[in-house]
């Protein structure tokens, strides 16, 4: 049982996953940031890894198909990058670009968690 969470946590902070969003977030500019860039690029790999687990247990929990489990996942994960941005305002944005980041957000989310994670998942 403790080796499903422990691949659940590995599949969730591998290169794959975390590849698009440091992808992403490098091309922003760097006068949007405030925060420390390094620090996201240790962070960001085990909040995911977390969130793979997290997604695991509620699985686990509410008896989820797989299907259900991830699109759960990329709903519930970007809304709460999403309270994080805005409380602890991460980026130096105008009401637009934050909107729109917040789109590109839950699209990244959605294409990650249902074709890499969930295809991860089922052949790794």
């Amino acid at each position: 049982m403790g080796n499903e969470y422990l691949r659940a946590f590995v599949i969730g902070s591998s290169y794959l996953v975390f590849l698009p969003y440091f992808f992403v977030v490098s091309r922003f500019k760097k006068s949007y940031f405030n925060y420390n860039y390094t620090f996201y690029t240790f962070l960001a790999p085990i909040v995911l890894g977390l969130m793979n687990v997290a997604s695991l247990f509620i699985a686990k929990q509410f008896n989820l198909s797989k299907i259900n489990r991830y699109l759960l996942i990329s709903i519930l994960a970007p809304t709460l990058v999403m309270i994080t941005v805005t409380v602890f305002n991460v980026y130096n944005y105008t009401f637009v670009h934050r909107i729109s980041h917040y789109i590109q957000l839950y699209l990244l989310y959605f294409i990650v968690w249902n074709f890499v994670v969930f295809n991860l998942d089922k052949y790794v």
